[in-house]
């Protein structure tokens, strides 16, 4: 019997990666004998490629529109799956604005888009959609909604989905796709309840619900048995983890059964929103044994009138506290924050406050975000934009400032001892050379260091050094 030879790409998200782990493990669990699974989904040989999509800013469902055209270009077949799906399925076809557009109340301002912030948005919209419409003109592109397991057979990755209601994890056994590097992620919950004026993910995912505590013990076990040592929490939120069956956060309560858990192991936290993160809460998570001191903050901004157009629930007073604090209970910690620069009504008295803000140094990671209207979220429709001039040159400036800031800190850890997990190895001109995460540092968000091999002190997983080792190194 012929197999089908098949391929798959995760786009952007790690949450979306917990739900690409579960689907493929269903398929080829259950066809075992009719599937060739193929890492490079470029390989000659792939014949379909299940492309997992982000949809919640405009350059990730640009991204997937770009890798739909460069697969169709090396003869792949394509099935398009979960958020991408939702976004022009659903939310786009379902939308008043979408539905104007369709009736011809908003006229074609051809390539660019009109004056006002509404109808730019209209305009983005409408170019979007017709976009999808044209590519699904193409028989090679098939789709699947986020509905449950129940979708990921042989024969649905050739049709076009006709629900698109979401689903919530459930216990079930994925493909492990970090295995190698012993690390994994661990999806508490789904969705979010939050109303950031810049953010579609609650029109897209709907409200938040968490699995049950019981349900999350259950999923971190059966990946600490296969030797998983380090579990990666993730929720759009997860300080609200518990909110929608408790009248307050259940991520403790949470934490503190994981620590119970007789494996050794670490976990580190990401996405933890300082809306209602309190001192005493952080008290709480010193506490914690197997608790890695990673705080993955997304602040967004210091400015009090930007935060509050933002929909953020805190002030500058409030975060001030608070990274004081952290640093005071864990001098060892990691902080690493998001900003969004150019946000509307942003003055040059809230750039000098963010600047300010930035250089009492406290981060040792800062993505910056440069804002761009999203179609169908509240500020899009904004007035008092910065104007482009103003833009170029904020941006170098928050730019030079962040990697001065980034510079300075790595610079104090030149010549020191580290210790970190082995990413790649590999040769260059006659040496041996290894890339080596921090142990503190995240997994595919923080700086990695390269070393040479002979700045190795010691492994502490034996002799041999490989993928994965735990290694004491020279910086």
């Amino acid at each position: 019997m012929k197999k089908i030879h098949i391929s798959m790409i995760n786009l952007w998200c790690n949450k979306n990666l917990v739900d690409s782990q579960l689907f493929l493990w269903k398929l080829l669990g259950e066809n075992g004998d009719k599937i060739e699974y193929y890492s490079d989904p470029y390989e000659k040989n792939v014949e379909i490629v299940i492309l997992n999509t982000c949809s919640f800013i405009s350059s990730g469902r640009e991204e997937m529109f770009q890798t739909v055209e460069k697969l169709l270009s090396k003869k792949k077949k394509v099935c398009i799956i979960w958020c991408g799906v939702q976004y022009f399925e659903k939310l786009l076809k379902s939308s008043r604005t979408t539905q104007s557009i369709a009736n011809g109340e908003v006229k074609d301002p051809g390539n660019t888009p009109m004056d006002s912030s509404a109808n730019a948005s209209e305009w983005q919209l409408k170019q979007e959609l017709q976009r999808w419409e044209k590519m699904l003109k193409n028989e090679d592109i098939s789709y699947l909604s986020r509905n449950d397991l129940t979708l990921a057979n042989l024969q649905n990755l050739t049709k076009r989905s006709q629900t698109f209601d979401d689903f919530c994890r459930y216990s079930a056994p994925r493909l492990l796709t970090n295995y190698e590097n012993r690390y994994e992620y661990l999806k508490i919950a789904e969705w979010c309840n939050n109303s950031c004026a810049f953010c579609i993910i609650p029109q897209i995912r709907w409200k938040l619900t968490s699995l049950p505590i019981k349900s999350v013990l259950v999923e971190a076990e059966n990946l600490l048995k296969q030797w998983i040592e380090e579990l990666i929490i993730v929720a759009q939120d997860t300080m609200r983890y518990g909110t929608d069956f408790s009248s307050k956060s259940q991520l403790l309560p949470l934490l503190h059964e994981l620590d119970k858990l007789p494996y050794d192991f670490k976990y580190r936290i990401l996405y933890l929103y300082p809306d209602i993160l309190t001192l005493k809460q952080l008290e709480e998570f010193a506490s914690l044994k197997k608790f890695i001191p990673y705080f993955d903050i997304p602040l967004q901004h210091i400015s009090p009138k930007l935060l509050k157009s933002m929909g953020r629930f805190y002030d500058d007073k409030m975060i001030h506290i608070l990274l004081k604090w952290i640093r005071k209970l864990f001098p060892n910690s990691f902080i690493r924050t998001n900003i969004i620069v150019w946000f509307p009504w942003e003055t040059d008295e809230d750039m000098e406050l963010l600047q300010s803000f930035l250089d009492e140094d406290y981060f040792d990671n800062i993505a910056l975000f440069e804002y761009h209207d999203e179609p169908l979220a509240k500020s899009s429709v904004f007035e008092n934009k910065v104007p482009d001039n103003i833009i170029q040159s904020r941006f170098k400036i928050i730019r030079w400032q962040v990697d001065k800031l980034l510079k300075a800190r790595e610079k104090k850890r030149k010549w020191k001892n580290q210790i970190g997990f082995v990413e790649w190895i590999k040769e260059k001109k006659g040496q041996i050379f290894l890339s080596i995460r921090p142990e503190i540092n995240c997994p595919e968000i923080d700086p990695v260091d390269e070393v040479k091999l002979e700045n190795v002190i010691q492994c502490f997983d034996g002799e041999e050094i490989e993928i994965g080792s735990r290694i004491e190194y020279v910086c």
